[in-house]
């Protein structure tokens, strides 16, 4: 009998035909290729300059009362610094309304401000910060407890402590929601209508006039959006924003500069106690995709659109006095990602874009599951003054690129994809476009062409730095420029990408849900 004999190509052959159906489904399948998009910018008609002090920071009046607003107290000066040399610090909110003046800080605290003061000595801190930082300070007075007796003397210490970098005053805050406070939860507030309110707002202007001549109040502060929903944000704005504008600048308007207003796209209707039915009235519960959608941009586009002309006819400068993405503290998961992130630079360049002159974004400092640009992750990082930027900080990090510059005329031709960009030329005539790419689904294939300006556009290679952020919802490991803000609050970048100019502009990648800055040579 004959018996059979090991073979090693027979067990190879076999081994291979086992393993094929394996390997068959395991094969990746071919990436999606990159989605082409074209950016052109016209270098030869530059427009407004977006404001040296474009963007600030909004918040809570009893936060002057923290000792983190020191300027050695940590490193919130030296997050504030990264963002410019001339932003706004605006200290009022819903809080302002809730917070007692108190020059002797000894003195017994009024049962509704729930334990919450301002003081000479916060007034003095906020001027040291501004100070060190070089920002301008927006400051908010108690309208809701009608007092302005006090008031007046509050303005008159901070015009004393605060000094020059007092920009303005603020009576009050969202006066045209006060008679939403049972739904909102804003405290204890008196509904006013537009007259109402304008003949109180009078009344504490001659009291501040009068204890601090020559101290700037601007208004109204009043609030709109956190509906998600264009029909309801349509109905917010005829009953409950346009009356109050009106009739503020029929009262103020020519002892004002500014008009202000506050915007959030969302509002978290769990906060409201929203039934679901009710909720999905006003748009339901935000998500990451809800922001980072064209939907959003529109809508948010339609209303500054309205804001600007509404100012601009009345010789104003509109202002966002306060806003961020999702109203009642933001939504955990949503505003604190990287998405929010994206949204951030879309809605800052929106504005930017069609005119306004400051952006206020609001955080919660103590909060960083909220909409925190920078936040303290814990008591400990609060009594130390050393907090944490958030990746909304990177995103306005990257809007920072353009401030001073002249903004130039910017097409975007992206298809069906959710890309937006903006475009200006910088004093030393350097051309910085940012390219937002929303889109989750979709790696890009830019190309910026320069069209026109001195030299007739592009010549030489261009720098590139990038925001990334990793997936949408990831809340942490957002970089800009290659880096992450040091534990002192210091940024450096790493460094940026060389790009060359070639036939039909620049051509670079960017990658789904990303952003790029693009600096190119006069």
């Amino acid at each position: 009998m004959s018996r059979s004999r090991f073979r090693p190509d027979r067990l190879a052959v076999v081994l291979v035909a086992a393993a094929l159906p394996v390997a068959l489904t395991t094969v990746p399948a071919a990436a999606e290729p990159a989605t082409p998009v074209t950016i052109v910018v016209d270098a030869d008609r530059p427009g407004r300059t977006i404001p040296a002090d474009f963007l600030g920071l909004s918040f809570e009046a009893n936060l002057m009362h923290e000792p983190w607003i020191a300027p050695g107290a940590g490193n919130v000066a030296a997050l504030i610094a990264n963002l410019g040399r001339a932003g706004n610090l605006r200290f009022s909110a819903n809080q302002v309304d809730n917070t007692a003046w108190t020059p002797d800080p000894a003195s017994p605290l009024p049962a509704w401000a729930n334990g919450q003061r301002v003081t000479p000595d916060d007034l003095t801190r906020v001027g040291e910060l501004a100070r060190n930082t070089g920002w301008s300070v927006d400051l908010g007075v108690n309208l809701a407890h009608f007092d302005p007796a006090a008031a007046a003397d509050q303005v008159r210490a901070a015009r004393d402590r605060i000094g020059a970098a007092l920009r303005s005053v603020q009576i009050g805050n969202e006066p045209n929601f006060y008679l939403l406070t049972p739904l909102t939860g804003g405290g204890d507030r008196t509904p006013y209508l537009p007259g109402s309110y304008a003949d109180d707002a009078h009344t504490y202007r001659e009291a501040i006039a009068a204890a601090a001549p020559g101290v700037a109040v601007e208004g109204p502060d009043t609030a709109a959006g956190g509906t998600g929903s264009t029909l309801a944000e349509a109905a917010m704005r005829a009953t409950l924003v346009d009356p109050w504008l009106d009739s503020y600048i029929d009262r103020f308007g020519a002892e004002s500069r500014s008009l202000n207003q506050h915007y959030y796209p969302f509002v978290n209707t769990e906060r409201l106690g929203l039934s679901d039915g009710s909720s999905a009235l006003v748009g339901g519960q935000p998500t990451v995709d809800a922001l980072m959608s064209r939907d959003t941009s529109n809508r948010q586009t339609a209303f500054i659109r309205d804001l600007v002309a509404t100012a601009e006819r009345a010789g104003l400068q509109p202002r966002l006095s306060e806003t961020n993405s999702v109203a009642k503290e933001g939504l955990p998961g949503v505003t604190n990602s990287f998405g929010g992130a994206l949204w951030t630079v879309d809605y800052l360049m929106t504005a930017a874009r069609e005119g306004v002159t400051g952006v206020n974004l609001h955080l919660q400092p103590n909060d960083c599951e909220s909409y925190p640009v920078f936040c303290f992750p814990d008591d400990a990082a609060r009594r130390s003054g050393l907090a944490r930027p958030n990746p909304n900080y990177y995103g306005a990090l990257a809007v920072a690129e353009l401030v001073g510059g002249r903004i130039l005329p910017t097409t975007v031709d992206s298809g069906d994809r959710h890309v937006s960009a903006l475009a200006v030329r910088l004093p030393d005539g350097t051309i910085r476009v940012l390219v937002d790419n929303l889109d989750r689904d979709a790696d890009v294939a830019l190309t910026v062409a320069i069209n026109g300006g001195p030299g007739e556009g592009a010549s030489g290679p261009a720098h590139v730095q990038r925001l990334t952020g990793g997936a949408p919802e990831a809340i942490d490991g957002t970089t800009f420029a290659g880096a992450e803000v040091a534990a002192d609050g210091t940024f450096t970048p790493a460094g940026s990408e060389s790009v060359p100019v070639g036939v039909g502009g620049y051509r670079l990648d960017a990658g789904a849900a990303s952003a790029v800055v693009l600096t190119a040579p006069a």
